[in-house]
């Protein structure tokens, strides 16, 4: 019963991802956070629901999309360069002896990250308003909202004794993982709230961004943990009325640590410690490796998926694989110095378009683009201080996050060069609820 129902939802939906691709673009990205179809058992467990929604969004794209100027922005240039060093950098690898043995999974993650990059492209193509911008930052909301909504009886009825995973077979299936992810989407809930003009959608944000402190905590990711407290950090200190932030963040903090049970404290307890268990020893390992390799190869790197036992053994001081360890020193191992270097490019570019949407517009005491400048960078400042310790350098997530600065910049500037929002009260407090499929279909 459950596959029909996640099969006859999606394949009803194919025909409006064709002639609405933004419509397309939402449930794409539900796909790709949510992974419904490990939610069944049968035959829809294996369905490639990402392709099957992907097709015919990028047909409609090409068909009824007019916003090609928007791949002129330097950010989706950034990307497209990025893209192109990453085809080099396994191009490279393929035809290097050395990585020969690992140039199919080379490939294999070459593919998957061009999916993600070219879906980053059709969204910032396709996000042409503030109304599409908000409605594509609720779907993602409401993604990781669904999650921590489910964790929550969790948590208290089990004290906070197991991990919080991510969906199956999903980029957050691990729970360091899925600690990054709710740190890049506190600030979502956090923000989206304060610019909401439904009570009851508002009412549900902030429960959402209290219930997402603790789940935080219970994914046992110390990694996740301190990514959480830069991000925290940086609200207490954006926030215009900081003293009403203290007591939601003490509240959320104490539920935790009152839950916490013996093991995580230990686990935690360890950050100050100053002794390396297991686990820190194979980042350690993990990140000498990574060193090492780009030593050898420091402009193109290994290719993906270069961590492999063989070169383990070759450049690392121990023989256990563990993944890269570090969003960082997983890009140097992969793509070299080079490849770093054009992955911190976009980033700082990234922070930079930011730091300009948010100076303007407080000048022309635009709110709303303010609030989402800021919520965008905390978001981003989740993902990089959470990166330090963990290997998800191409999270769809991040990549989505960075089309939605491009997309805020120029629509920022289309508005205020048209005169709008100057000093003008912000439209989403004027405006009526509306049903977000409504705002879907006409705005698509």
């Amino acid at each position: 019963m459950r596959d029909i129902f996640v099969l006859g939802f999606f394949l009803s939906s194919l025909p409006i991802c064709f002639v609405r691709p933004f419509y397309g673009v939402l449930l794409w990205t539900i796909v790709a956070f949510v992974n419904p179809q490990h939610l069944a058992y049968g035959y829809a467990s294996t369905f490639p629901l990402a392709e099957a929604v992907a097709i015919p969004t990028l047909a409609g794209f090409l068909i009824f999309n007019r916003g090609w100027r928007r791949l002129a922005s330097g950010g989706f240039i950034l990307i497209a360069i990025l893209w192109i060093w990453f085809t080099i950098t396994s191009l490279v690898s393929a035809h290097t002896p050395l990585f020969a043995e690992h140039a199919a999974d080379t490939w294999y993650r070459w593919t998957f990250v061009s999916k993600i990059l070219l879906m980053t492209a059709v969204s910032i193509c396709l996000i042409d308003s503030f109304k599409r911008l908000r409605i594509f930052l609720l779907v993602i909301a409401g993604c990781f909202g669904l999650f921590v909504a489910k964790d929550l009886p969790f948590m208290i009825l089990t004290g906070g004794e197991f991990r919080l995973y991510g969906p199956a077979a999903s980029m957050i299936a691990d729970n360091n993982d899925f600690g990054l992810a709710l740190n890049m989407t506190v600030p979502l809930f956090l923000f989206l709230a304060r610019t909401e003009s439904d009570r009851r959608l508002k009412g549900v944000l902030y429960g959402l961004f209290l219930a997402s402190i603790p789940a935080v905590f219970f994914t046992y990711s110390r990694g996740a943990l301190i990514g959480l407290v830069a991000v925290s950090f940086l609200m207490f200190l954006q926030m215009r009325k900081r003293v009403a932030l203290i007591p939601v963040i003490v509240l959320a903090v104490g539920c935790a640590l009152v839950l916490a049970p013996q093991a995580w404290r230990d686990r935690m307890g360890s950050l100050g410690s100053g002794k390396l268990d297991p686990s820190a020893l194979e980042r350690i390992n993990a990140w000498n490796f990574a060193w090492n390799l780009a030593g050898d190869f420091p402009v193109t790197g290994g290719g993906f998926d270069t961590f492999t036992p063989e070169l383990f053994r070759r450049y690392a001081p121990g023989p256990d694989v563990h993944g890269p360890h570090s969003i960082y020193f997983g890009v140097l191992a992969e793509h070299g110095f080079t490849g770093l270097f054009l992955y911190l490019l976009l980033v700082f570019s990234s922070l930079l378009s930011i730091f300009s949407v948010a100076r303007r517009a407080r000048s022309y005491g635009d709110e709303r683009a303010l609030a989402y400048a800021i919520m965008f960078r905390l978001s981003l400042v989740g993902f990089l201080v959470s990166g330090l310790f963990l290997g998800r350098a191409y999270f769809d997530y991040y990549f989505a996050i960075v089309a939605c600065i491009v997309v805020l910049k120029h629509i920022c500037e289309k508005d205020w060069t048209e005169g709008r929002y100057l000093g003008e009260p912000d439209p989403i407090e004027d405006e009526k609820p509306a049903d977000e499929l409504t705002l879907v279909e006409e705005q698509a």
